[in-house]
């Protein structure tokens, strides 16, 4: 049997392939939703810094005060997806760290489910199934599966949509598809442009095995439209194009680091920048697998070439991974794992041709395709339970506090104060203190703008007009990141006030001060435009 190509068909026949495709929908649908319950139900489930703000974005969204474009305090990162999931969230459950994960989990389920469509078209149901269970118990996407935030829901997503319109049969092109496909370019662009490089390779050979010149001026001209339709739509030129710094100045000297990326990256267990040491044995297990499959991939490129066997899926998904992981080392110089969260779904899209070029090819092969892909699931199983322990700054162990009784703990305290406004000691803290509160306490950080001014300049007027304000922050000893470097958390208040004993902590993990003046607050490192 032939392995299938760009533009061969390995769909069922009409009559029966819609209750089938039907039934195949809810199943990644159910898995998606399953595997992710035990971080829905763990007292560790604790909403970021940026989660809340664009929590605090779905909110103003629901209550009709404003749409926002981009993230707050950004002009990239194109956000109205993730925070009209969040509104309609919100609207349905009420405002609340659940209600947010479950959009950014339904947006991640839509994207599921088209990458398991476009696999359908290209391998068959069954075969793009398992590919697709592969990816979903993937513990690479396990904490960001239920991120909002950033964009990279909304690439991902839209990415898995256009791969979908790019799996069609030829007879079935036209020009409102590919105008669609420039739409999704343009959207994945605005959201998080690190899909790109890998997609890029994709959209190119498609168009060239088409033949049509029509089609690829459709797709780019929507594409380029849409793009400076929004960034001129909504900045001023200077603003328009701004964005992360983009370069690596030490190619050579960052090799080593970009390995570790790779691999943290895949056990899914850090946060922005931060690996969370250890994750689970059953995680470092499958990362470790998935490192290995990396050099063994680019072998049997070379083996195909060499031999002759070609298989131009095979090749095209190997230079979409290599294209992403390029990009990613040659354009940004920060390590941070989740720049590297595109390179999961084609890696594992990989392995998965691969695994089904050998079955078509050698008898025998499906006992044990079956074994590995059984091996692979179930330890992605485990390290989804695994996953329910995971927390950015603290495991809390089941006799501990959840993260919500402890920032129930800080409120309340505060409103027995007749505290509403709260300078906070962490650049995430201050976000998720206004969101966990559904905005009963505004918070700003030590930035004399923030991401939402509005915040900063309601939190400076209560300090100028001598309303009761406090200090936020982590207490030395919470282990939270960075807190080891003593007194990073508390700014060392303690030794800064005649009242160390006023210090309220709750829990060991969060303290408050209550009657902090400007003098003390400049002391700590807030700043202030007079």
């Amino acid at each position: 049997m032939a392995p299938p190509t760009l533009t061969s068909s390995a769909r069922p026949p009409a009559a029966a392939g819609a209750l089938r495709t039907f039934v195949y929908i809810l199943a990644v649908a159910a898995l998606c939703v399953a595997s992710r319950i035990p971080q829905l139900r763990s007292p560790n489930l604790l909403v970021d810094g940026d989660e809340s703000i664009l929590g605090l974005m779905g909110k103003h969204v629901a209550e009709g005060r404003e749409f926002p474009i981009f993230f707050y305090g950004q002009h990239y990162a194109f956000s109205p997806v993730e925070t009209v999931a969040a509104a309609a969230s919100f609207l349905a459950a009420g405002v609340g760290a659940i209600p947010l994960k479950a959009a950014g989990l339904a947006i991640w389920t839509i994207g599921v489910v088209f990458l398991f469509l476009a696999g359908f078209r290209r391998l068959g149901p069954s075969r793009s199934f398992w590919i697709v269970a592969l990816l979903v118990l993937n513990p690479a996407w396990a904490v960001w599966s239920l991120r909002d935030g950033g964009g990279y829901l909304t690439s991902f997503a839209a990415s898995s949509i256009l791969l979908w319109l790019l799996a069609r049969d030829r007879e079935r092109d036209s020009w409102i598809g590919w105008a669609a496909a420039g739409a999704l370019t343009a959207l994945i662009y605005l959201a998080q442009p690190l899909w790109l490089p890998g997609l890029l390779p994709i959209v190119a050979v498609v168009l060239l095995s088409r033949w049509r010149f029509s089609f690829a001026i459709v797709y780019l001209a929507v594409a380029g439209a849409a793009i400076v339709l929004v960034k001129f739509g909504t900045a001023t030129t200077a603003e328009a194009w701004g964005g992360p710094t983009m370069g690596n100045p030490d190619l050579a000297g960052s090799l080593p680091l970009v390995a570790r990326q790779i691999y943290v990256a895949m056990t899914g267990a850090y946060y922005l920048y931060w690996p969370i040491d250890p994750p689970g044995p059953a995680t470092s297990v499958i990362a470790i697998i998935w490192c290995i499959f990396l050099p063994i991939a680019a072998l049997i490129q070379l083996y195909r070439l060499v031999a002759g066997r070609l298989y131009p899926l095979s090749h095209l998904l190997f230079v979409s991974v290599v294209a992403t992981i390029v990009a990613e080392w040659t354009l940004l110089s920060a390590r941070d794992p989740r720049y590297m969260l595109p390179l999961f779904a084609l890696l594992v899209a990989l392995a998965g041709v691969e695994v089904i070029d050998v079955v078509d090819r050698r008898v025998g092969a499906k006992t044990a395709a079956v074994l590995l892909t059984a091996a692979l699931a179930l330890l992605g199983a485990l390290s989804m339970r695994e996953y329910a322990a995971f927390n950015f700054l603290w495991t809390n162990p089941p006799n501990r506090w959840s993260e919500a009784r402890r920032l129930q703990q800080v409120f309340g305290y505060l409103q027995v104060k007749d505290v509403r406004h709260v300078f906070s000691m962490n650049g995430m803290l201050d976000s998720q203190l206004t969101f966990y509160s559904n905005e009963r306490v505004i918070s700003r950080w030590a930035d004399p703008q923030g991401r939402y001014p509005l915040y900063v300049r309601e939190v400076n007027r209560a300090l100028a007009n001598g309303e009761p304000v406090a200090v936020v922050g982590y207490t030395n000893q919470s282990g939270a990141p960075g807190c080891w470097d003593v007194p990073i958390c508390t700014g060392g208040i303690e030794r800064l006030v005649a009242n160390p004993e006023a210090i309220f902590t709750v829990d060991d993990k969060y303290f408050v001060y209550v009657g902090a003046d400007r003098e003390l607050l400049t002391k700590l490192g807030f700043r202030f435009w007079d």
